[in-house]
């Protein structure tokens, strides 16, 4: 590689930054375009319920939880595969650039709403384990956006499975959450409530499509994903289910051990985790099949 194009190659790595942040704001979307004020807060003081509260980032509320963690997780899918997608060449920098450009936006989101929380919250102890609750969350979120945005963007096809297959399983909740914004009662999209299930595990099954199977790193990928379409509606459920119930407030004991038996009866009952992954199953097989024929009529048009 000569000077020049090194020196172009530098010029354009600073530009990863600038899509990395897109991809983080691109998983915000569902907040920011629906209504992005901060929820009526049980804690709080001095609210008008019939008043929109101050713009926040993220949707800081015990009754929003799992979407706050999928806002984060789908932001840095975004990152890694825009970034994968604009790489020309082998190498970290980019990927890392990328990663930058989507912490800054991440890190500013929390900051931003975990202040703005705080300011309309009632001085207790109780306030104050609420905030730091909510914002453990959105961090272990980040993370874990993070993680999945270096896999995507940097890691061989396995690794990027890896990554694509936990945010295919928070994608079918980020299309909900466009389709039912946080806190309405009412969408023009409710005929299609009996297919949002089914959303997770299309996009899950699409995924290891792209990943394959071809060897051992990518066939754990397509179970990771399996295992993910098993459990984390559960999980969610349970989240959900556990942090919305006022009763548990002040009882985080009591609102863990709700909320884990709302897990396990949830992860197991059939009629709910079997359909999900036949789901998951068909269009993987197929996506798969489909691959192996179109590649061979390729490589059949290429030797004549």
């Amino acid at each position: 590689m000569d000077d020049d194009t090194r020196e172009r190659g530098r010029i354009r790595t600073p530009w990863f930054v600038l899509l990395g942040a897109a991809g983080g704001v691109a998983g915000l979307l569902p907040w920011l375009l629906t209504g992005p004020f901060l929820p009526l807060q049980n804690l709080g003081e001095g609210q008008d319920p019939a008043k929109d509260g101050p713009f926040v980032m993220l949707p800081y509320s015990q009754y929003a939880i799992a979407t706050i963690i999928v806002l984060l997780v789908v932001g840095g899918v975004f990152a890694g595969i825009i970034a994968r997608a604009r790489r020309s060449r082998p190498g970290l920098a980019r990927s890392f650039a990328a990663l930058g450009g989507l912490m800054i936006v991440q890190v500013i989101a929390i900051v931003q709403t975990a202040a703005t929380t705080r300011s309309v919250l009632q001085a207790r102890d109780e306030s104050v384990l609420y905030l730091v609750l909510l914002t453990a969350v959105a961090v272990l979120a980040a993370l874990t956006a993070w993680v999945a945005c270096v896999l995507i963007a940097a890691a061989p096809r396995a690794g990027a499975g890896l990554g694509l297959v936990v945010g295919a399983a928070a994608g079918g909740s980020w299309i909900t959450a466009f389709l039912f914004p946080l806190f309405s009662y009412t969408s023009p999209f409710e005929a299609l409530l009996p297919v949002l299930p089914y959303l997770a595990p299309v996009l899950v099954g699409l995924a290891i499509v792209w990943t394959g199977v071809s060897t051992v790193g990518r066939v754990l990928t397509g179970i990771v994903g399996l295992v993910l379409v098993w459990l984390v509606p559960a999980l969610t459920t349970a989240i959900s289910s556990a942090a919305g119930t006022r009763v548990l407030a002040r009882d985080l004991p009591g609102m863990a051990e709700f909320g884990t038996r709302v897990f396990v009866s949830a992860s197991t009952m059939p009629e709910i985790i079997v359909p999900p992954l036949v789901t998951t199953v068909v269009v993987a097989v197929g996506g798969l099949v489909l691959r192996r024929v179109v590649g061979r009529r390729r490589t059949g048009e290429t030797a004549r």
